[in-house]
């Protein structure tokens, strides 16, 4: 079977996962979804649902790392700054917000965040290379700060981020003038930056 076949039932399965239940989708739906004749197509590239689940989540997630990754690598280390570092968090997920699908990209990432542990742990697994290196730049960027605090905040950074650009609408009934997306990201960038730069010297740890 082809890798265009493999190709068609992942870009489905995030489709269909992003707007409904993991496990209410049947296999005959997500072939339907994907114009894929043969009942067998998805077991025979991904073994289970799972697997399915598994790579369209890569499929998401593995650009986002590597363009994050290469854009916080090539900051210069004598001039960091809290704000450099949240761009190379903030521009590659707003990339996949506007490519083909994204928003249905970026609401299947979101789901599988609140899906159950498994999904939790694949995706901390997949996070954990550039989570560990914003860590090492904040720190850089505030000496003294407590790589604790850091750590945590850049967990929050990456939940701001997905949560807020994938989870748009409410704001066209909010009590403000503020409805244009460019502009509420911007505001977004200016809140992530402020929460990360501030009272990290300070450990909440009993």
């Amino acid at each position: 079977m082809s890798q265009e076949t493999k190709d068609k039932l992942i870009k489905a399965a995030i489709v269909l996962f992003a707007q409904n239940n993991i496990e209410s989708q049947s296999v005959q739906k997500i072939n339907d979804a994907a114009g894929v004749a043969n009942k067998s197509a998805l077991y025979y590239h991904f073994k289970t649902r799972w697997g399915l689940v598994e790579a369209a989540l890569n499929h998401v997630l593995d650009p986002y790392v590597f363009e994050s990754h290469f854009l916080l690598q090539a900051l210069d280390p004598n001039k960091i700054t809290v704000a450099c570092v949240v761009d190379a968090l903030m521009k590659p997920m707003i990339k996949i917000l506007l490519a083909e699908n994204g928003f249905y990209a970026l609401k299947f990432f979101s789901r599988m965040v609140s899906a159950g542990d498994d999904g939790r742990q694949l995706i901390a697994q997949k996070l954990s290379s550039i989570a560990i290196l914003s860590t090492k730049l904040l720190a850089k960027a505030m000496p003294g700060a407590d790589t604790n605090t850091i750590s945590i905040k850049v967990l929050f950074t990456f939940n701001s981020i997905l949560n807020i650009i994938s989870d748009n609408g409410l704001e066209k009934y909010w009590p403000t003038t503020i409805k244009d997306h460019k502009a509420i990201g911007q505001y977004l960038r200016d809140y992530i930056i402020g929460g990360i730069s501030y009272n990290n010297e300070i450990s909440y740890k009993n």
